[in-house]
């Protein structure tokens, strides 16, 4: 990807505030790569391990206008996952939190109503409910489409997920 575009895109996420700033931050300090590639078209984006972000070219292109509210609060939520570590990102539960940080990053830029799942998804509360969380997950499938395939994940951080099935209760903390 272009350097002077990555940086121009850093610039102005970094100049949304201090969640843009610290996730401009987090991808300069971290060096994380950021590229485009065709996903289905129920993916924006997507997080990989060893420091990279990918965009769904579908929808974002080196032309895409710097201050897409959509693209900027895609990078806020891939960034809240490789923040979070795989085995919470991989989990309706980390999914849950950085859809949630995402979409309020993206109100916060003052786009006005969001799809109705959405504002749904943003009213649940981040916890360790099972109904919650499988609320949850309907309402980003009601969102992204049926080839998002949240149902792949287990509700729960890998970790706490087995424990939930060997101890037969819930984590009691949202600590992850």
């Amino acid at each position: 990807m272009e350097n002077s575009w990555r940086e121009a895109v850093l610039q102005t996420l970094a100049n949304t505030g201090s969640l843009g700033q610290e996730s401009s931050d987090f991808i300069r300090n971290r060096k994380v790569r950021m590229r485009f590639h065709k996903y289905s078209k129920s993916t924006g984006a997507r997080w990989f391990l060893f420091r990279n972000i990918s965009l769904n070219a579908h929808y974002y292109s080196p032309k895409t206008a710097l201050d897409s509210p959509g693209m900027l609060s895609l990078l806020v939520h891939e960034v809240h996952h490789l923040k979070q570590g795989m085995w919470t990102a991989l989990s309706v539960y980390g999914e849950l939190d950085a859809w949630q940080v995402g979409f309020r990053f993206m109100k916060s830029l003052r786009v006005g109503n969001l799809h109705p799942a959405v504002e749904e998804l943003l009213s649940l509360p981040l916890n360790y409910d099972r109904a919650n969380l499988r609320r949850a997950a309907k309402l980003m499938q009601d969102y992204a489409g049926v080839g998002y395939h949240i149902n792949w994940l287990p509700l729960y951080p890998l970790h706490k997920e087995v424990g939930y099935w060997l101890l037969k209760r819930k984590p009691t903390s949202t600590q992850i």
